[in-house]
């Protein structure tokens, strides 16, 4: 599960919450926890987005190229994706600025001060990156732009749009602002700080972030000027975003947007040894957890472990429980026979992925439902083929059903489990974690369990202590 099951809200809920952005520069006892529960979303909305934008882009410009017009069901996408960006921009807008009058203000205790600086730098970074990342490919494709600029009332989209933002990105105001809080942060972080988790995580944000190093160019503006030419006033079509410097190609988009999100690769990534070993253990059924220290997300998830999925079996395991030729099943043979039997729950949806895959993780439980009739591991399995193909949930919550996360892919999959939830902000979700207490009462079984990349033996006493979050 990469993203936070604890810091849960939906990004509509930002715009219609109604609060001033700008706090009082008196009120300096800001409630981080809260903040979080805002911004952390909306991080994780970024990435997806970056991702579905870059995808949409490649199918509407091919779209293009062949029939020279988009159909109507690709209008329909484009403005749903507008619509999305829009909200988005719209909410983070509202972090950049709430605590940037602490930029100019050092009565506030240092350690508090340098972490609401970076709370809105970071928030600002994301937005800047979300353009460089996702809204710069369709500013560089006129007939894409003209159609995203256009008002419709239908998707409730003012014109403009996508010209408001170019703007907002070249603006010299903007780029000031920036560069204060940026010189503020660059001279604290070299003093020593009590840095707590959320402001390794603004760290990590604002370090890994394409738009911090670019905005630290002397001549930024002559790199802006060389990819953003302003020409005239008002007109739809008066800006152009370049290439020349490659800053909107499809590869970059994907290669940017991944490395802001792991440091590095698991531990158990592409180890044969291991990945033999799990296979010809696996049942179908299967749970799996995994954990992935090396990911941005992962500080950030309540529980020890970070993601879940189903092994929905092999070829074989699925004929020989009557499966195989089941209309869920049947669109799916030719990726099992490829060895893609794990279902999981990722920000570009539900997806079936190989064991190879998964891997990329430092460690990783494998729990099973000894008990299980033969009736009720098909129900697991068609229920588990059924979210194929769904939208990730980024209201994390387990009563919705047209989107999903990871453990509610467990959650909707086992539905003859009572599966333990928290409720956070007026939501019911379950964590990872509260699929793993279910050993505590023997209705999962932990078959396997692999830590820092090797396999546990007798794993008892670690997995108490995992359960307990005590690693």
């Amino acid at each position: 599960m990469k993203f936070n099951y604890f810091y849960i809200i939906i990004a509509m809920l930002l715009l219609l919450n109604g609060c001033n952005d700008v706090p009082n520069p008196a009120q300096k006892d800001a409630n981080f926890d809260k903040e979080m529960e805002l911004f952390y979303p909306l991080v994780e909305h970024s990435y997806a987005q970056r991702i579905e934008s870059g995808l949409l882009f490649e199918k509407l410009e091919g779209e293009l190229d062949q029939d020279g017009y988009l159909s109507a069901a690709s209008i329909h996408a484009l403005r749903q994706a507008t619509l999305s960006q829009q909200k988005l921009r719209e909410a983070l807008l509202k972090r950049t600025t709430k605590y940037e009058s602490w930029v100019e203000d050092e009565s506030i205790e240092k350690n508090r001060r340098l972490k609401g600086i970076m709370f809105s730098l970071s928030a600002a970074l994301v937005l800047y990156d979300n353009y460089l990342l996702s809204l710069s490919m369709f500013q560089n494709q006129p007939h894409l732009r003209k159609i995203i600029n256009a008002e419709d009332s239908e998707y409730t989209l003012e014109s403009h749009a996508l010209e408001h933002a170019s703007k907002a990105y070249v603006s010299v105001s903007n780029y000031t602002r920036m560069k204060k809080a940026m010189k503020v942060y660059q001279d604290e972080i070299a003093i020593d700080h009590n840095f707590d988790d959320e402001m390794v995580y603004f760290q990590t944000l604002i370090e890994n972030s394409p738009s911090y190093h670019l905005l630290q160019e002397k001549n930024f503006f002559k790199v802006v000027e060389e990819n953003i030419a302003l020409y005239g006033k008002n007109r739809t079509d008066d800006i152009k975003v370049l290439s020349s410097k490659g800053l909107n190609t499809f590869s970059g988009v994907f290669g940017n947007t991944m490395g802001l999100v792991a440091t590095r690769k698991g531990l158990m990534y592409q180890n044969a040894k291991i990945k033999n070993e799990i296979y010809g253990q696996l049942k179908a059924g299967d749970i799996l957890l995994e954990k992935t220290p090396f990911r941005l997300t992962d500080s950030f998830i309540p529980g020890y472990w970070g993601h879940a999925a189903i092994w929905v079996g092999s070829e074989q395991e699925l004929k020989e429980l009557g499966l195989w030729e089941h209309p869920l099943v049947k669109p799916h043979q030719q990726e099992i026979r490829a060895q893609a039997e794990i279902v999981e729950a990722l920000r570009e949806g539900v997806v079936l992925n190989s064991l190879e895959h998964f891997l990329n993780i430092d460690d990783m439980a494998v729990l099973r439902q000894e008990k299980m009739s033969p009736e009720q591991k098909r129900t697991v399995i068609l229920h588990t083929f059924a979210q194929l193909g769904k939208a990730y949930d980024f209201n994390f919550d387990v009563e919705t059903s047209d989107k999903i996360v990871c453990s509610e892919l467990i959650y909707t999959a086992y539905p003859h489990i009572k599966w333990p939830t928290s409720k956070t902000l007026g939501r019911y979700t379950i964590s990872p974690n509260n699929i793993a207490q279910k050993t505590k009462s023997d209705q999962l079984q932990l078959v396997l369990l692999y830590h820092g990349g090797k396999r546990v033996e007798n794993p008892e006493t670690l997995w108490s202590t995992m359960l307990e979050d005590n690693l």
